[in-house]
């Protein structure tokens, strides 16, 4: 089955905040978000959508793991309006 890109990004935002994203970047396997106020995010709630592996929040970054899926979720949240790093 195919993941819906879209949907992860939109739940990823409603999930961080829009307005508590910075900015996003990504790398091999996770989505980078600089974000406001890393407290208000619930792991366990990102942990549940469709595509995370894992998350965790390192060097100012809060990363979520989606493997081989970053890319086409990156750009999701970027037509979404998530200024890019």
């Amino acid at each position: 089955m195919e993941l819906n890109y879209k949907k992860i990004a939109e739940d990823i935002i409603a999930n961080v905040g829009k307005d508590n994203i910075t900015s996003a970047s990504f790398c091999a396997t996770r989505l980078r978000l600089m974000v406001n106020n890393r407290d208000s995010i619930k792991d366990a709630d990102i942990e549940k959508i469709e595509g995370v592996t894992g998350v965790f929040y390192n060097a100012g970054q809060y990363q979520i793991v989606l493997g081989k899926n970053v890319k086409p979720v990156y750009d999701e949240i970027i037509k979404l309006g998530v200024t890019a790093l």
